[in-house]
């Protein structure tokens, strides 16, 4: 019987899922409930910080880098550290930690790694460890607990039995308020913080020097547009979409920047061959460069996905394709992108007007989707200063 690297892939996914819970379960049972304290984090002398995100998409990775700006702002003497999913190390370049911790995603082959994780951790004597998760993890909430550290804090939550300092949750469920919300919960200086991804002038120039080479230095606004999401979370809007959309950006005048990603190349044969030349196919597996081509982006388009919170965190306008109705808890403040949803199947037609007036060239138009439960994205005149997103119902 044959099977395809997406079905093994799937399999070895579920297979270290299910191995992970039944670690977590057992370890639920033997290890006791901690017991909690009660400490005034801004009297206390916190010279040692570990924030823990216990999770290996790319996407809750970005969405924690707030939680670093925060807790420097608070305890800017401090050493703060980091522990988060390896492959999404390369993107915490140039913010303000001490140290980067890699967790392993296959739990199986990489077991050993943890024991090492957990030693350096207790090693280092921390004052105070963090899960940034929001206690949505037992790996996270783990790791604040096995750290060592004499004050381990989170949320209230599933995953609490490791803290001794547990937060009150409030009613925000949106993942780029959550960090704000945990600060402010701890009695920190809190404020407005969203996620960042910081690159450098020579590598903010080399995005825009390798998407010119590309384009032979030819005028027009660049669109990146990535073209992938989690199948088996129905994140994925059909190719046809895809391509549908790129050549009417095409017809515009835009330079179409097609990204696929590790699990989307498959994709890139088809978009060769379709595409005309004023877009490019692109599959840069190294992650830095990735945000660096994204990074001399006008505009980037994307389902909900990793790519599209890292175009968010590079500052770059996005174009956020929701094909399931969980954007508020995942959908990107308006200030970062806009929200393009609908119940009944979002149209190439209707990213591509939004799209228009997100371009620089774009003219104010008015975009009206009349089915039910779907966003409808308003734009008015400039001056007026206006910008709505209803929910119809």
């Amino acid at each position: 019987m044959n099977i395809s690297n997406g079905e093994s892939k799937a399999f070895r996914y579920r297979l270290d899922r299910s191995i992970r819970a039944a670690a977590m379960f057992v370890m639920t049972r033997i290890i006791p409930r901690t017991t909690a304290a009660s400490v005034d984090l801004r009297r206390v002398k916190i010279e040692r910080i570990l924030l823990v995100r216990g999770v290996f998409r790319l996407g809750n990775a970005i969405l924690a880098t707030p939680a670093i700006l925060l807790f420097r702002r608070n305890f800017p003497n401090a050493r703060i550290d980091f522990v988060g999913g390896s492959t999404a190390k390369p993107l915490f370049i140039n913010l303000p930690i001490d140290h980067f911790y890699s967790v392993f995603h296959n739990y199986l082959k990489a077991s050993w790694s943890y024991l090492v994780l957990l030693r350096e951790l207790r090693a280092q004597k921390y004052d105070l460890a963090v899960d940034v998760s929001g206690s949505s993890t037992a790996m996270g909430a783990f790791l604040v607990g096995a750290s060592g550290a004499r004050l381990r804090a989170g949320l209230a939550g599933k995953w609490d039995r490791w803290f001794n300092l547990r937060f009150s949750r409030s009613g925000v469920c949106n993942k780029y308020e959550i960090m704000t919300h945990l600060v402010d919960a701890m009695g920190l200086e809190s404020a407005i913080c969203y996620p960042r991804v910081i690159l450098s002038p020579d590598e903010l120039e080399s995005g825009r020097q390798r998407i010119g080479a590309m384009f032979d230095n030819s005028e027009g606004s660049v669109v990146g547009m990535f073209v992938g999401g989690r199948k088996s979370r129905g994140k994925r809007w059909d190719k046809e979409n895809f391509l549908r959309l790129a050549l009417m950006l095409n017809g515009c005048g835009a330079k179409v920047m097609v990204f696929v990603g590790p699990e989307e190349r498959e994709l890139a044969a088809y978009f060769h061959g379709e595409v005309g030349a004023r877009s490019k196919v692109v599959f840069d597996p190294d992650l830095r460069r990735f945000a660096m081509l994204i990074s001399a982006c006008d505009l980037f388009i994307g389902c909900d996905s990793g790519p599209v919170h890292l175009a968010c965190a590079l500052q770059v306008r996005t174009v956020a394709i929701f094909l399931n109705d969980d954007f508020a808890r995942w959908g990107p403040p308006s200030e970062l992108a806009r929200i393009v949803y609908d119940a009944t199947g979002v149209s190439a037609q209707a990213v591509f007007d939004v799209c228009r007036q997100e371009l620089p060239s774009g003219a104010p138009m008015v975009v009206v989707e009349t089915r039910p439960r779907s966003i409808v994205t308003i734009d008015l005149p400039p001056l007026l200063g206006i910008n709505m997103r209803l929910l119809r119902r």
